[in-house]
């Protein structure tokens, strides 16, 4: 099978649209355009395939501090335990708060990482969006079955 680009011939002068006319980088000689880069393009480079220890501590840091801003949030609303929305929020909450003393643990065992179904390694993805969680996502889906 051959394309369009095979009939056509090349030329180094200039570069002519389709239709014939003169292109832009006709007048500007060899400089091509850069394509254009994604917003979620890291900058810096490619990150590690596994965090460090220290930067898994400041993730599950981050995740508890925000989680316990949100209980003081609750608290302060000033509603009582009666609220059944209120009362599953803050269950919610506390059960994510136990699961990040838990991640902090298995970073302590070295075993963090590792899928407590599977004991294969928790891709670092899933690690960086949720690092208190204990299994990949298989696992997790058939924990919560």
């Amino acid at each position: 099978m051959t394309t369009q680009s095979e009939h056509r011939p090349q030329s180094s002068q200039s570069s002519q649209s389709p239709h014939g006319s003169q292109g832009s980088q006709g007048s500007q000689g060899s400089q091509r355009k850069r394509p254009a880069v994604s917003v979620d393009a890291p900058l810096t480079g490619p990150r590690p395939e596994r965090m460090t220890a220290h930067d898994v501590r400041r993730r599950l840091e981050h995740a508890r501090s925000t989680r316990l801003t949100q209980l003081h949030a609750l608290d302060e609303t000033g509603q009582g335990g009666d609220d059944h929305l209120m009362s599953m929020q803050r269950s919610a909450i506390e059960r994510v708060l136990k699961e990040i003393d838990e991640a902090f643990a298995r970073v302590e065992d070295g075993t963090y990482g590792s899928c407590l179904g599977c004991a294969e390694p928790v891709p670092a993805e899933r690690l960086e969006i949720l690092p208190y969680t204990p299994y990949c996502v298989a696992c997790q889906r058939r924990a919560t079955a």
